[in-house]
């Protein structure tokens, strides 16, 4: 069998095992039942006996917010510290690691169905770039920050501008001064596998060649055949999307492999970006072996 984890997900389970941990996932696609060749999911024989939390929680016709990803995630802290185990934290989204690690705040009450509804829409009739322009006019700030692809980030900024007379500018840096003020209940060590960007690009490349050959053509097609809302999660995220213009013979399946690559590389960049920015990070050499890795954390987490 092809040996798919020596990344954050192999380091999650080396690091556990050393120290009576459990790993608590934060994948924003992992959490979904159906997706798991694209996903990069862990596999039973891959968890090697250690417990794995909030992965398959829910159905991609689900909604599912990063404020409930932030309450689950502090349960399931509580549960694995009252078995006298520690919580780890493994994945690549940020803003589910960022609202747990800074305890972020979320103001549910903004949602505006009916006005979210209205922007999907309009993105389908129009497109991606004609709501992205919208939230240029309302907020430039913000727009400078999120891809205009990124439809989901898009439509929430535009949401709390409209919701609540603030932009998202503002409410981040209102947010940023809270979390400064506020003593959060945890102490959490963040660390980031560092790997220089021709190194990190190959790896992208025989990710994606590996997937493919354990069936995410299939996976994708079943993604497709839902006919899902395009608010859905995975019509957002890289990995399932590219394939749909194949399917449409819009394009070769050559070439959508090609820019499947393409765009993971670039969302890659983005993340790399975004955890340097956004939080307090300690790199580690992604060349070093999980054993040496381990031992680096372990050398953090006794000076802590």
């Amino acid at each position: 069998m092809v040996q798919r984890h020596h990344g954050k997900t192999g380091l999650g389970v080396a690091l556990s095992k050393k120290i009576n941990g459990e790993v608590i996932s934060a994948d924003s696609m992992q959490i979904y039942k159906e997706l798991n060749i694209g996903t990069a999911k862990v596999q039973e024989n891959e968890k090697d006996g250690i417990a794995h939390h909030l992965i398959d929680i829910c159905s991609v016709r689900d909604k599912y917010s990063v404020a409930e990803f932030k309450k689950m995630c502090y349960d399931k802290i509580i549960d694995i510290k009252k078995r006298n185990k520690i919580p780890v934290i493994v994945g690549g989204t940020g803003l589910y690691i960022s609202s747990v690690v800074n305890n972020m705040s979320f103001d549910e009450e903004m949602i505006n169905q009916e006005y979210r509804d209205y922007l999907y829409a309009l993105a389908n009739l129009k497109s991606n770039q004609y709501v992205y322009e919208l939230l240029k006019n309302i907020d430039e700030k913000s727009a400078k920050e999120i891809h205009p692809n990124n439809l989901k980030r898009v439509i929430r900024a535009i949401e709390i501008a409209k919701n609540s007379n603030r932009l998202k500018s503002e409410h981040i840096k209102e947010e940023k001064e809270r979390i400064k003020n506020e003593q959060s209940e945890y102490d959490f060590l963040v660390f980031y596998i560092d790997f220089d960007r021709e190194t990190l690009y190959e790896r992208i490349n025989k990710r994606v060649d590996i997937m493919i050959k354990e069936g995410l053509l299939d996976e994708a097609k079943e993604v497709y055949n839902m006919k899902l809302s395009s608010d859905c999660t995975c019509m957002q995220s890289i990995g399932y999307k590219e394939f749909f213009p194949y399917f449409e013979g819009k394009l070769s399946l050559e070439a959508t492999i090609e820019k499947l690559k393409k765009d993971t590389r670039k969302y890659a960049k983005r993340q790399e970006t975004w955890f340097k920015n956004k939080l307090d990070i300690i790199k580690i050499d992604g060349n070093l072996s999980n054993t040496q890795k381990v031992k680096y954390i372990i050398s953090y987490l006794i000076k802590s």
